[in-house]
């Protein structure tokens, strides 16, 4: 509970992965993937409950196995196509106590080195005023020296073009995929995207802002959380 209202955690993990097949089932220090987001929420003082969406009987039983309820997700909604959102709001209407808005935790499986402390302080951080609080880390290149690609020629990504000197370029953050904290009914009234509305952020570094969407990503989660196993 946090105040007088319930905290659920929600963890989308589906079978199927292009850039890393079966990435949830990958073992990192002894453990499935899905299950090191499972044993952090499992840390967070404020959390009632723990739901995994899947579509796939293995990630079902190991979820059931480390203490998290499951929500058999139906295969539509875990092809790679599928919207990520409408696979939450499925959650959503599939567990009884959304009817009351209770405060919802989102976590990321790919992002399984954040610890149960800043997801604490980002429960902590939420109130009426705000909508949402995500994670986020600093941005390493200012968007002022991106260019896309037209007619086999670059084309500056701003219309301003890159700025004269680096150290005048505005502080920047981006969503890191970690950490979202936010209520039933404002993911329930999203209509494309779940981040949007009045959002504050809690940023991480560089290190606890890892998302696994690579083989390479992979191996350097993996290679930092056995290290810090040692």
């Amino acid at each position: 509970m946090f105040g007088n209202r319930k905290v659920l955690c929600f963890i989308l993990a589906r079978g199927g992965s292009k850039g890393v097949p079966r990435k949830n089932l990958l073992l990192i220090s002894g453990k499935p993937l899905v299950a090191h987001s499972i044993d952090v929420a499992k840390k967070v003082k404020y959390i009632d409950k723990i739901y995994v969406s899947t579509e796939d009987k293995e990630i079902k039983t190991i979820s059931l196995k480390f203490g998290a309820d499951v929500i058999d997700r139906p295969q539509e909604l875990a092809t790679d196509t599928a919207d990520y959102l409408d696979a939450i709001k499925h959650m959503i209407d599939a567990i009884p106590e959304c009817k009351e808005n209770p405060i919802i935790v989102l976590l990321e499986t790919t992002s399984p080195i954040r610890k149960g402390f800043d997801i604490e302080k980002c429960i902590e951080m939420y109130n009426e005023n705000v909508d949402s609080v995500i994670s986020v880390n600093q941005v390493k290149s200012d968007p002022s020296y991106m260019y896309k690609q037209e007619n086999n020629l670059l084309k500056s990504f701003l219309e301003k073009g890159p700025i004269k000197r680096r150290q005048d370029a505005e502080p920047l953050v981006v969503y890191n995929g970690s950490i979202l904290v936010s209520s039933c009914n404002f993911i329930k009234n999203q209509k494309d995207v779940v981040l949007g509305g009045r959002m504050i952020g809690y940023v991480l570094d560089e290190k606890h802002s890892i998302d696994i969407d690579s083989k390479l990503d992979f191996e350097i989660c993996r290679f930092i959380m056995e290290s810090l196993d040692k």
